[in-house]
């Protein structure tokens, strides 16, 4: 270092080496409020699309159109200043985007969620080093940790179902009416993904979704399950094919049903047990074999 200073007087070493230490301290001060601040604009742009999700299934383009640009924003700003990072945050975006388009490709996702997700994966890439997780561990890339602990969250509402349809079925209720030619499997499966009730409840409850189809075969027409359902669905089409093919099997006043999951809330909820937690796969996996 001394050819650095070379020609300085001994006060300007000193003074010049305090500035230095000076002025790194404040890059580091204002990293962290960057930070702070991606961490604060995600929570709080994730907890209003959860609210416009449970209430209507629906989020606003000017939500994300809002938080993306602004998360950037201060990815840029930290990764400027601290380009040691660089590679390894822009690593992250792209896998982040290429879940997102898969899981809205494969109907896992609905568009609301992978343009969420995306913008977190532009807003916090990597796992913010300024808050320590109760486990001490999390994984680098942070978005797609979000996203496997809120589909974790999202299996309550399977367990609930279980559990719902367990107490009617043990109560006597003739839950498979109509359906007894199904598999036991395919009945297990309908009962951990949805329930029976009244079809005009399925009519007036926006978030419900038919989960029967009207079959024809060389026996006539017959009730079946529809097990899976893409994210994207179109509702009104579903609602109105059962409507006119329900009449060929007595117009039964009840059918089984799924909810339609506001899943960002699910990954509101994620990325919060995230932020405190950490990874959960990596606690839940690893964790126990180290005590």
């Amino acid at each position: 270092m001394e050819h650095v200073f070379a020609g300085y007087t001994k006060f300007e070493r000193w003074f010049t080496w305090r500035l230095a230490e000076h002025l790194a301290g404040d890059i580091v001060e204002f990293l962290q409020i960057a930070e702070y601040l991606s961490i604060s604009v995600s929570l709080f742009f994730f907890a209003l699309g959860s609210w416009f999700d449970l209430k209507t299934r629906e989020v606003s383009d000017k939500v994300w159109l809002v938080y993306g640009p602004l998360g950037l924003a201060f990815s840029v700003y930290r990764l400027t200043v601290n380009g040691s990072l660089l590679i390894l945050a822009l690593a992250s975006m792209a896998l982040t985007i290429l879940v997102s388009f898969g899981l809205f490709y494969f109907g896992l996702f609905g568009g609301a969620d992978a343009k969420a997700i995306i913008c977190l994966g532009l807003t916090l890439p990597l796992a913010p080093s300024g808050i320590q997780s109760i486990t001490g561990y999390a994984h680098p890339f942070f978005p797609i940790v979000v996203v496997i602990a809120g589909y974790l969250c999202s299996v309550s509402v399977a367990v609930w179902l279980g559990l719902r349809n367990s107490l009617t079925y043990l109560t006597g209720h003739r839950m498979f009416e109509g359906l007894e030619h199904e598999s036991v499997w395919r009945k297990v499966l309908a009962s951990i993904t949805g329930y029976p009730t009244e079809t005009s409840r399925l009519r007036e409850t926006f978030y419900l979704y038919p989960m029967e189809k009207i079959v024809e075969g060389s026996n006539g027409a017959r009730r079946t399950f529809q097990l899976f359902v893409s994210a994207e669905v179109d509702r009104d089409k579903l609602l109105a094919e059962l409507d006119e093919s329900l009449p060929k099997v007595g117009s039964p006043s009840k059918i089984w049903v799924t909810p339609g999951l506001p899943m960002l809330l699910f990954i509101f909820v994620g990325l919060i047990i995230t932020l405190i937690l950490g990874d959960p796969i990596f606690t839940a996996v690893f964790m126990p074999a180290r005590r």
